[in-house]
């Protein structure tokens, strides 16, 4: 761990700043970084066979998380997103920036462990930070992180193309990061000790599906594909929206993990709270009947879960079907920023 230079950031100074904590964030061997961080523009070189991505989020104090939460798992978190965004459009990250509002009492150690976080997740991922920007803050830490990947040449994968009939896919399981976040803030009570640690991992750091999405790119084997951010029900709703199509949401094919499953058992009105909960950040997309077989081969190959929860259907609405055949009424679809 880096020793402390200072004990708030206010007494280090912008240009230690960024020297001391973000520099070393640079990693070698990331191809296609002419001139990153230092510079007033970073400069990054695109293959003629590939095409740019870009993606952006915004991590807000006391709306994303708290003052307490672990900053290392914030670091990793703030990059992890991003490169769910990467995913779900059949890229490959590469490189970001990073804009940090920071109040001037932050502590130093904050920052050493949210840039130990920054630098583990890129490290495992393969993208450099490229360049970025600092300011104070007054109230409260902000942090954006803009995600820029490649995809091959008219190989993206984008919302707006499901087709009547297509079966709609999953990756992993659903509802592990809402009900890790109702555990925390005490909305659940009894659940178990190892349940409790894994839906809260799941909340704190979430598996961006970076090899799912580049085999589906690559094989041409998804249509509408989206990360689930907003909710299930919400983000499939995205697809219908910009498809122009309507979807049939089956709820007794939604996966759950063990420690979901448990829950739901107990209360069987937690299925709400999963169908609409965001921060799942697993891959949502829709597949041509050809090619169902094609997307549980390549599962396979890259050690992804996939389930088939419903089909694409005529109409303008998502109707999610209950266990017993019995339409469910949700109240809300999913998370509302505003």
């Amino acid at each position: 761990m880096k020793e402390e230079i200072a004990t708030t950031l206010a007494s280090v100074g912008e240009f230690p700043l960024i020297r001391e904590f973000f520099q070393p964030l640079r990693l070698e061997g990331v191809a296609g970084v002419v001139a990153g961080i230092g510079d007033d523009a970073a400069v990054l070189a695109v293959p003629r066979t590939q095409q740019l991505l870009a993606t952006v989020d915004a991590l807000i104090e006391g709306i994303h998380f708290s003052a307490t939460d672990d900053p290392f798992l914030l670091g990793e978190k703030a990059l992890r997103v991003n490169l769910s965004d990467i995913a779900a459009m059949g890229g490959r990250p590469n490189w970001y920036l990073l804009s940090v509002g920071l109040p001037g009492e932050t502590p130093s150690q904050w920052l050493t462990e949210f840039t130990r976080g920054l630098r583990g997740c890129g490290e495992r991922f393969g993208v450099t930070i490229v360049g970025g920007n600092t300011t104070g803050s007054p109230s409260g830490r902000t942090i954006h992180v803009t995600m820029f990947g490649l995809v091959g040449q008219g190989r993206a994968l984008t919302r707006g193309v499901a087709e009547v009939g297509d079966r709609i896919f999953v990756t992993g399981t659903i509802g592990d990061a809402t009900l890790g976040l109702a555990v925390r803030q005490g909305g659940l009570i009894g659940v178990d000790e190892a349940d409790r640690r894994y839906l809260e991992g799941r909340l704190d750091l979430p598996e961006p599906r970076v090899d799912m999405g580049v085999a589906l790119a690559d094989a041409a084997a998804a249509r509408g594909v989206i990360d689930v951010s907003d909710g299930l029900v919400a983000d499939l709703g995205h697809i219908c929206t910009a498809s122009g199509k309507g979807a049939r949401l089956d709820v007794g094919r939604i996966p759950l993990s063990e420690a979901a499953r448990r829950l739901v058992l107990r209360d069987p009105a937690l299925m709400r709270r999963i169908l609409t909960g965001g921060e799942d950040y697993e891959l949502l997309f829709t597949v041509a009947p050809g090619a169902v077989e094609m997307v549980h081969t390549l599962s396979g190959r890259v050690g992804v879960p996939v389930t088939e929860i419903g089909e694409i259907v005529a109409g303008a609405e998502v109707e999610v079907v209950a266990a017993d055949g019995e339409r469910l009424v949700l109240e809300q679809g999913g998370w509302r920023h505003f």
